[in-house]
């Protein structure tokens, strides 16, 4: 709701000093004080012309300036009337009067506050409910008075109202949601589990690119309490559901999790294989099939089995998902940190990096437990220390980051308890930014396609391995890196720039579409220019990019409901 606001308006009438030329306009007369003895004639440009009565019935005009009379005051040479017009002079108001063209006096005008309408009024309560408040919010008397005072003439909608609004703004907004997807020939949706006080909720969110522009766009589909066990069929069954609702379970390409176990199952009972996968199984049932034709003839038995009582049996088929892609940002941070502590086989490495993040760990400790040193090592080292946090992406990296940087503006002095063994913070930093930018890159949700993945992951290879020789201490660090980067399958050589590897998949591009995708698949790559416009000469090429590109490589969007639905979820919000 607009505030009711007080707008002060100064106002300053001017003088007659327009600066258009031409015929004389009337006008007030300036110096209505000296009417008896001059009658004001007209106005030219920047002076005025007045009559002398004195000299009447001959026509004398006198013509003066605008902020001058003193024409006037040489025309009465007698010294009666020079007396009478200085008499007349002096006792004359000096305020111009209202209807005069002098200066007005500055003046403080009022104005009434602005009207709003009571659909306003409700439209704006409601939004300020929606944001995370509770609708009962609209029932005690002090935000009562708090809009009686602001708008007297509207009033305050009930609890019930509230309600039965959000659940009309719901269903509108489901509607346009759906009409929108209704358009997309692709989506990507991303799923987690959370519990926040004592419940259990499951969220999903959908990602699309608009067909014309490439622009990613997104949305919440549900955010839900899941009852019972979080296991693999419940979820399928809660996601199952969900894509249908929504009329999306054909357009999903594919849906991204973490590595939970539960999640990795639902996917590989109900989820569709990938077409590398199809094509392995189909090979080898055909390999058993010849190995079976060239074996001896045996007599086969014939077992009948009770059709009606299998078709009753309830064996979970009707669960229907997507392909699977497992969240890459949690397979990196799983290499970032569980397989770098193999680096600690080293006995030197393992030696300095415990001495120099043991002292590191102690000054975490202390910053926390105490205000006091919080204090006194923000007044030392001019910055806060950041606290590492298990659940946080990249916060070991940051903590450790930032002890280096008060090291390097601060001196070593801001740190002594670290002084003799700071090589390793400095190295390890050097050594984990490039995995933290990773991480940072893979888990956006605007400017990010599943392209991205590959590329990122080998840049992050090549600049390891780049790094390695001019790092003195932390080279086990980086060993393990690269370790586990080349464990994980998916994070394997599938991208490169190696022209073996590139021939061999165009080819089998070529063999797996017809002849005219790979004419147009030909032109794209020979095509010298970027962006969406190139595309456009090659719908086939166009349409698969589309395809593969709109899932996400990260299930970080979901994830990010967790810092809605604490706030939602809370006690106040979930008992209204």
């Amino acid at each position: 709701m607009e505030h009711l606001a007080y707008l002060i308006d100064e106002t300053m009438d001017e003088t007659m000093d327009e600066d258009a030329a031409g015929p004389s306009r009337e006008c007030a007369n300036p110096w209505p004080h000296l009417a008896k003895l001059f009658q004001f004639s007209e106005q030219v440009n920047d002076s005025f012309r007045f009559k002398c009565l004195l000299c009447l019935p001959k026509q004398n005009f006198i013509t003066t300036y605008k902020n001058s009379s003193s024409n006037l005051r040489k025309h009465r040479k007698h010294e009666t009337h020079l007396e009478e017009y200085c008499q007349l002079t002096s006792t004359a108001c000096k305020r111009p009067s209202e209807g005069g063209t002098g200066f007005k006096a500055k003046q403080l005008k009022l104005l009434e506050a602005k009207q709003v309408s009571q659909k306003t009024v409700d439209r704006t309560i409601f939004r300020f409910i929606v944001q995370g408040l509770q609708s009962s919010l609209v029932e005690p008397p002090s935000f009562q008075d708090l809009i009686a005072e602001l708008q007297p003439s509207s009033a305050v909608m009930s609890r019930t109202t509230v309600r039965r609004k959000i659940d009309s703004a719901t269903s509108k907004m489901k509607e346009r949601l759906m009409n929108e997807m209704k358009t997309v020939p692709y989506i990507d949706t991303t799923t987690d589990c959370w519990t926040a006080r004592r419940r259990s909720f499951i969220g999903v969110t959908a990602h699309w690119l608009d067909p014309c522009s490439f622009e990613r766009r997104s949305a919440a589909l549900a955010c839900r309490q899941l009852r019972g066990s979080h296991t693999f069929d419940a979820l399928a069954a809660v996601l199952t559901d969900i894509h249908a609702e929504y009329e999306i379970s054909l357009k999903v390409v594919r849906t991204t999790t973490d590595n939970g176990s539960n999640f990795v199952k639902a996917f590989r009972v109900f989820g569709q294989q990938e077409e590398n996968e199809e094509l392995v199984a189909e090979g080898t049932n055909k390999e058993e099939v010849g190995e079976d034709c060239d074996a001896s003839d045996v007599e086969e038995e014939v077992e009948f089995m009770d059709v009606e009582a299998i078709l009753e049996e309830d064996d979970g088929l009707q669960y229907q998902l997507p392909k699977h892609h497992r969240c890459a940002c949690h397979l990196l941070n799983l290499v970032s940190t569980v397989d770098v502590d193999r680096a600690n086989k080293t006995d030197a490495y393992k030696k300095l990096s415990r001495s120099a993040f043991s002292k590191c760990q102690a000054l975490w400790n202390k910053a926390s437990r105490s205000p006091q040193n919080a204090e006194l090592i923000e007044e030392h080292c001019k910055l806060h220390l950041v606290q590492p946090n298990s659940i946080r992406r990249n916060s070991s990296f940051m903590a450790v980051e930032r002890v280096v940087r008060i090291i390097r503006d601060q001196g070593e002095g801001s740190m002594r308890t670290v002084c003799a063994a700071l090589s390793v913070p400095m190295e390890y930093v050097t050594t984990m930014s490039p995995v933290a930018k990773s991480l940072n890159i893979l888990q956006g949700e605007v400017n990010i396609q599943m392209g991205w993945l590959l590329p990122t992951i080998t840049t992050l290879t090549t600049k390891l391995e780049k790094s390695r020789p001019s790092i003195r201490f932390c080279k086990p660090l980086v060993d393990a890196l690269l370790e586990g980067l080349r464990k994980v399958a998916r994070f394997k050589i599938s991208w490169t720039s190696n022209d073996t590897v590139l021939q061999f998949g165009k080819e089998n591009v070529c063999f797996l579409f017809c002849l005219l995708i790979s004419k147009q698949l030909d032109g794209y790559l020979a095509a010298t220019t970027e962006g969406v416009n190139t595309l456009a000469p090659y719908p086939a090429v166009r349409n698969l990019l589309l395809k593969l590109n709109t899932a996400l490589p990260a299930s970080a969007a979901c994830e990010r409901l967790y810092s809605i639905a604490g706030l939602l979820f809370t006690p106040r919000r979930g008992s209204t």
